[in-house]
């Protein structure tokens, strides 16, 4: 019988670790960990990082991201995003169903890199309503001020209007600084 029991423990031991849910936590000087988060109590997280459990300080973390970033975007609508080209810039945006006919307009004057991903909303004008950057994808090195400039050019943005769309649409736009 322990000749069962011994391989049955380890082969659902395996499955149990397997099945965990994988977080990913991203912190305010931009280092990310990821673990599976077992708790949040008072000023500190709890979550399990290489086997160990680690405390975290609330007030030290940006994002936590509840789901596998990597499966995300692998999963995610790839074919819906659009890509547009203006002089050497190249930029990338995921509207389902609308077309961008007036892009952002994006000023240097900055030595800070990455790309700010800003989740838009327009509505059945193209006019944007809302545009929160910081979604997930978002790698930079300087987060307020590439921050505010995204969402200033991306509210410059226009999509073709459709009368018969729903009165608001949610996509993304990809801005990717130097």
């Amino acid at each position: 019988m322990s000749r069962l029991t011994i391989p049955f423990l380890f082969f659902s031991f395996f499955l149990f670790t397997s099945a965990q849910a994988q977080h990913t936590v991203i912190m305010k000087d931009g280092s990310q960990k990821k673990g599976e988060v077992k708790s949040m109590q008072g000023p500190t997280l709890t979550m399990m990082h290489n086997g160990r459990p680690v405390e975290m300080l609330i007030s030290d973390i940006r994002t936590v991201h509840f789901y596998d970033e990597e499966k995300a975007a692998s999963a995610s609508s790839t074919n819906l995003r659009k890509k547009f080209k203006e002089g050497f810039k190249e930029y990338e945006y995921e509207m389902e169903g609308r077309k961008m006919i007036s892009f952002p307009k994006i000023g240097l004057g900055t030595k800070d890199e990455g790309v700010v991903v800003v989740e838009v909303t327009i509505d059945k004008y193209g006019n944007v309503l809302r545009a929160e950057p910081g979604a997930p994808g978002t790698k930079t090195t300087d987060d307020k001020y590439l921050f505010a400039k995204a969402k200033s050019a991306c509210q410059q943005a226009k999509f073709d209007s459709d009368p018969t769309a729903p009165l608001s649409t949610t996509g993304k736009i990809y801005v990717t600084f130097p």
